[in-house]
């Protein structure tokens, strides 16, 4: 996908000289401007001129970006890098500074920023808006992973990082941290430890393991704010079993799903709740290895809709029969932790590492 090069005076005269007026986000390393451009609206992000901000972080995010092309993905619609001097005023003299401007622009969402719609108990949004968010955001992220002849590493994947367009449709944005390697089986170690530390894995604060298994965290990490809210995980790991947990978070949505005189989809939203809680518990394992690989979390989701397919087909009196059974198949098959009702507790979203570096939040 070839992307734009544009004029720093074209971006300059769409977002009115980058007017407070036409600002809609901003962020650590740079504010979101919103502009028209040839009747469409697209966003103008500005990167700041931050120490250790150089020129190949640039190319990689860039570089990235072109790389893929995915419904779930934000559509990177061109770019700028532009270098020029200016007079400015240093220690009591005028002096010619150089000033260099990297900027990127990208389709406009006009659905805002995934983290928007997270409460503290659960998203806000219905459960079938939810439940498509969650399988948007595998989809992209398993096109990252696998759809490229070398592997993207996401490393950043969070809520804020998550846009959703008109009609909700989540795609995947900021790959300023992402990481090309040779294969999804490579792993290095980096001393380097940056991102949102409430969903780093344990391994890459510890000792700065950077693997395929860090986004399939962050991925889990991001089910559970939408499922539980941004307070369920914490008070699930201070005081419940996971079991405990996936209860209270099905009851939760069980009392939020509006009753239905089919009783089949009720019962089928509540089956994909379980699901998503359960799988994004796997995710945050503290066990690398333990944790699944993205294609395989696709893959059970696109098993899960393929037996609720088969439910629909039937007919009511058998799929009630149905449902239980599904369940049973897919905790077999997708709950190894949970057999013979073994009760482990939550892994910790917090560290002690974090406590003491908030700066990275």
């Amino acid at each position: 996908m070839d992307s734009t090069c544009f004029r720093l005076h074209q971006l300059e005269a769409i977002t009115n000289n980058f007017s407070g007026d036409q600002k809609v986000g901003s962020g650590g390393y740079g504010d979101v401007y919103k502009a028209v451009l040839n009747g469409e609206e697209i966003a103008v992000k500005k990167l700041h001129a931050l120490q250790g901000l150089d020129d190949e972080d640039f190319r990689n995010e860039l570089c990235n970006f072109n790389k893929v092309n995915h419904k779930n993905i934000i559509r990177l619609i061109g770019y700028c890098h532009d270098t020029h001097e200016r007079c400015v005023e240093y220690g009591g003299e005028l002096i010619l500074a150089r000033i260099v401007e990297r900027l990127l622009c990208f389709e406009y969402m006009q659905g805002g920023s995934l983290d928007k719609h997270i409460g503290d108990e659960s998203c806000l949004l219905d459960w079938a808006t939810c439940y498509r968010i969650i399988q948007g955001t595998c989809e992209g992220l398993n096109h990252l992973h696998n759809a490229q002849e070398k592997p993207i590493f996401h490393l950043d994947l969070k809520p804020s990082n998550i846009l959703l367009d008109n009609n909700i449709t989540p795609k995947i944005t900021d790959l300023h941290f992402s990481t090309r390697v040779a294969s999804t089986e490579e792993y290095y170690k980096t001393e380097i430890i940056r991102g949102t530390m409430s969903y780093m894995p344990p391994e890459y604060i510890e000792c700065g393991i950077v693997s395929n298994k860090f986004d399939v965290f962050s991925l889990g990490a991001v089910i559970i704010r939408v499922v539980a809210g941004n307070k369920g995980y914490y008070r699930g790991h201070r005081e419940l079993s996971r079991t405990q947990f996936i209860e209270l978070v099905v009851e939760n949505w069980k009392g939020r799903l509006q009753p239905s005189s089919e009783y089949r989809s009720h019962d089928i939203d509540i089956l994909r709740v379980r699901t998503c809680v359960e799988m994004a518990l796997r995710c945050v394992d503290r066990d690398r290895e333990k944790r699944p690989c993205i294609e395989d979390i696709v893959h059970e989701l696109e098993e899960l809709e393929a037996e609720i397919k088969r439910i629909m087909s039937v007919p009511l009196e058998e799929s009630k029969v149905l449902i239980p059974q599904i369940r049973c198949h897919l905790s077999g098959s997708m709950r190894p932790w949970i057999c013979n009702n073994e009760i482990q507790s939550i892994p910790p979203p917090v560290t002690t590492f974090e406590r003491h570096h908030r700066q990275f939040l």
